[in-house]
């Protein structure tokens, strides 16, 4: 796979056989498109989060669990599911909204809301008592950016951040 604004064939063999080009592919459970867009790996993410929030749902909606019961299960399972490798993220509009919606799906069924009752989201996160994943997604990012400045020159991550590629 060639990873380029424009897609392109190639004929890369080894020992005379050819390897299949392919235009997506899955490396510890990330997705990577020849386009270098995030659309497909948001959607994945985001559907495994949802899937979480389903089985979590008779949790969530149970009225006698407590709210603190609820974030912590919903901080240390749903969010790091929604969320996995997101350092690298550059994220658009569309894909902030995806997750902000994906996220106020579950913050509504662990408040017994739906839609209909018509509640804003930043009043529900308030209800819930989290940070919204989209500031938390910031947060973690500036937090990874320090970590690599800090890094000594000769480290492997250090040396992809800082390489200069010309041509």
């Amino acid at each position: 796979m060639k990873v380029s604004r424009t897609p392109s064939n190639h004929k890369i063999s080894i020992d005379g056989t050819p390897l299949k080009q392919v235009s997506e592919f899955m490396y510890l459970d990330c997705i990577f498109t020849e386009d270098g867009r995030l659309n497909r790996e948001i959607e994945t993410r985001v559907q495994k989060a949802n899937s979480i929030s389903y089985q979590l749902a008779p949790f969530l909606k149970h009225p006698n669990i407590p709210i603190e019961t609820k974030v912590k299960l919903i901080n240390s399972i749903f969010i790091p599911t929604l969320t996995y490798q997101y350092q690298t993220w550059t994220l658009t509009k569309s894909l902030e909204r995806k997750i902000t919606t994906c996220e106020m799906r579950c913050l509504r069924r662990a408040v017994n809301k739906t839609r209909r009752d018509m509640i804003r989201n930043i009043t529900t996160i308030e209800m819930v008592g989290t940070t919204p994943v989209l500031h938390y997604i910031q947060r973690q990012k500036i937090r990874w950016f320090g970590h690599l400045t800090l890094l000594k020159p000769h480290q492997l991550a250090s040396k992809a951040y800082n390489k200069k590629i010309s041509g």
